[in-house]
């Protein structure tokens, strides 16, 4: 059932509407049978509406993707105003950013990463929009250096390296709730790659936080990272083979300065916010 409001185009608001539209049809059918005409029938305006906005699908998938870049660029510098005193906290939650955005914006995510749209040169709005987003990253990076907080190497490098980690973890991740809703979970305990993608699934910040010791030499930096991902007492209690506590469904808690978020972890389990 098409979600997208149909009348927005009436608004003015039909470039948007266009996107969206394809983004959920992408969802549902993949990239391959996406035309202009087929979501100009969905939001139900003429076939040559849309190309007032997309001279192309291509064009469309290049802006889908941008919109994308934007939105994870914008949600770091959220976290970079927030935590900017504390470089080794930043980079812990950007990299938290990176796998949330990837697991649930799948459509955007394989379109800004994946090979779909090939040179961003062609597409001077998705060429900027990616430009902005890895300067802002290799930025966060290169202050976390000048702290002398993260590995002292070119920030090139450390970038290669960080984003490789994150990558990898999010593409993990991806792969594993894939399989966890359409798999036994007994078959996924028999397979060692599949099992320990289950375990991952469990707990992405734990991963990540334990990956991140590679880049943090400022120990007691990574010391204040790890006093600030928390484990309530009733994850103890889950050790121990409490019967209340194993009942409960488990969570990670990942505290910030009192600001609770709350993700998915065989450990922990949130009850208030500190």
């Amino acid at each position: 059932m098409n979600t997208v409001d149909t009348k927005a185009y009436h608004h003015g608001d039909l470039r948007q509407t266009l996107l969206d539209a394809a983004v959920e049809h992408i969802a549902r059918e993949g990239t391959e049978g996406l035309s202009l005409r087929a979501l100009a029938r969905e939001v139900g305006v003429s076939a040559t509406a849309p190309y007032r906005h997309f001279e192309t699908r291509q064009t469309l998938l290049a802006a889908i993707a941008a919109e994308g870049f934007r939105e994870l660029g914008a949600r770091m510098v959220v976290e970079n105003e927030r935590l900017d005193s504390e470089p080794a906290i930043v980079f812990f939650e950007m990299g938290m950013i990176y796998v949330d955005y990837a697991r649930h914006h799948g459509v955007k995510y394989h379109l800004m990463f994946g090979d779909v749209i090939g040179d961003f040169s062609d597409h001077a709005e998705l060429f900027e929009a990616a430009q902005a987003s890895y300067q802002h990253f290799e930025g966060t990076l290169q202050a976390g250096i000048d702290a002398g907080v993260l590995l002292q190497i070119p920030v090139r490098e450390l970038g290669a390296a960080v984003w490789s980690m994150v990558h990898g973890v999010a593409g993990m991740l991806i792969a594993a709730e894939r399989r966890r809703a359409t798999v036994a979970p007994e078959a996924l305990r028999a397979v060692a790659p599949m099992a320990t993608q289950q375990l991952l699934l469990d707990a992405p910040g734990r991963a990540l936080l334990r990956m991140s010791r590679g880049f943090i030499i400022d120990l007691d930096a990574l010391d204040a990272l790890e006093q600030r991902v928390r484990v309530p007492a009733v994850a103890q209690r889950r050790c121990e083979g409490d019967a209340a506590a194993l009942s409960q469904p488990p969570v990670e808690l990942v505290v910030f300065d009192g600001a609770a978020t709350v993700r998915m972890d065989d450990v922990a389990m949130l009850l208030t916010a500190a």
